[in-house]
């Protein structure tokens, strides 16, 4: 994905979801090359504010910018594609939906997510098997969001069925690798023994972000 890469400033920005305040006069910027962990309790509105920040939720209130064009100015199209989305409710499919990709290229993928003796693709570009646990279900998606190179990366708690060792792995050397390919991640988490890695970690309350220092995020 080439061009400018992607800055983003929300000011204000508002949403119901049902007769919930979701997101409640939500201000952030995220500059290109971010990690941004955000984290809140059940309900606390971080998924719906995801689908906001990736045009999929229209705000009822506020202003959002990209690369300081405000968003009414800019194509909704063009815009959502620069966002990968790895949700917690993800599916998956017996194929990569929407990629042109090789068996080669799918490979190349799965081995940086230890993933290369399970699934291949094949002749008819379905994967060979969706008989996964339920991490490997989640690192196949993830390999399938590696693969669209889009510049945003929206994971919301991806990593909850990764085993230890490949949780680690995750976070202290997948996610920098993808900020140094010249992705932006922000991250949905409760993983706070790898908050290390991320620049910010945000906290939402009521729909609304409280920034926390980290030495009082260690010590709650």
């Amino acid at each position: 994905a080439g061009g400018t890469p992607p800055m983003l400033t929300l000011r204000n920005v508002d949403i119901h979801y049902g007769r919930v305040h979701a997101v409640r006069r939500v201000s952030l910027h995220v500059a290109p090359g971010e990690i941004v962990a955000v984290i809140g309790a059940n309900g606390a509105g971080k998924s719906t504010f995801m689908k906001v920040l990736a045009g999929l939720y229209a705000p009822e209130s506020g202003e959002m910018f990209l690369n300081n064009v405000m968003l009414s100015d800019v194509n909704m199209e063009s815009y959502r594609n620069l966002f990968t989305i790895v949700p917690t409710d993800y599916h998956l499919f017996s194929r990569p939906l929407g990629l042109n990709i090789t068996p080669a290229q799918l490979t190349d993928v799965l081995r940086t997510l230890h993933m290369e003796t399970k699934v291949t693709l094949l002749e008819d570009g379905t994967f060979s098997t969706l008989d996964l646990s339920a991490g490997q279900r989640k690192r196949l998606a993830l390999a399938c969001a590696l693969l669209e190179k889009r510049h945003i990366y929206l994971f919301d708690e991806v990593a909850a069925d990764f085993d230890p060792v490949f949780r680690r792995y995750f976070y202290e050397e997948l996610l920098p690798d993808i900020i140094r390919q010249g992705g932006t991640i922000l991250a949905i988490s409760h993983d706070d023994r790898y908050f290390h890695v991320a620049d910010r970690v945000l906290t939402m309350r009521e729909g609304g972000f409280v920034e926390e220092p980290s030495g009082e995020r260690a010590q709650a």
